[in-house]
């Protein structure tokens, strides 16, 4: 599975870079902003983009207007977003053009390297039938049918 990595932080870009490699999955970008991100998402049409909520400049919802502009233009790109916060708006305004190939995990909640690249390669494209949705189970939108996984991590839709 290629992936697409949207993460300001460079140790935490990296970080992310390192551990999904090591989970099996191809990084095939990792960038710093929303531009680059979608810039990137264009050239390399990965399966997935890992996304931070917040980028710059203004470190407000960037990332999360980026993440949605992906599904807008590549609906057969998975997004997989990462907060520090929960706001449960974000993950409602995420999934408004629907549940499948969407991810919203909070990072301080990802524990398990297992379960982080499960979750990356379940917000896959969504047009594959095991695609579902992943979601801190803090973060459950009402429109989503998620149920928290037993340690909290992560949750997942049949």
């Amino acid at each position: 599975m290629r992936v697409v990595v949207a993460e300001d932080n460079l140790l935490l870009r990296e970080g992310l870079t390192r551990l999904l490699a090591e989970g099996g999955l191809t990084v095939v970008s990792a960038v710093g902003d929303a531009t680059a991100l979608l810039d990137d998402v264009e050239r390399h049409r990965p399966d997935v983009a890992v996304v931070d909520i917040r980028l710059p400049p203004t470190q407000t919802d960037e990332g999360l207007r980026a993440a949605r502009e992906i599904r807008r233009r590549h609906p057969g790109t998975g997004v997989l977003v990462l907060s520090q916060y929960v706001r449960v708006s974000y993950t409602v305004e995420l999934l408004d053009s629907g549940a499948h190939g969407v991810g919203y995990l909070l990072k301080d909640r990802v524990s398990d390297l297992r379960e982080f690249t499960a979750a990356s390669a379940t917000a896959g494209p969504p047009s594959t039938p095991s695609s579902s949705t992943s979601s801190s189970a803090a973060t459950t939108a009402p429109t989503t049918p998620c149920a928290p996984s037993p340690n909290g991590n992560a949750a997942s839709s049949p």
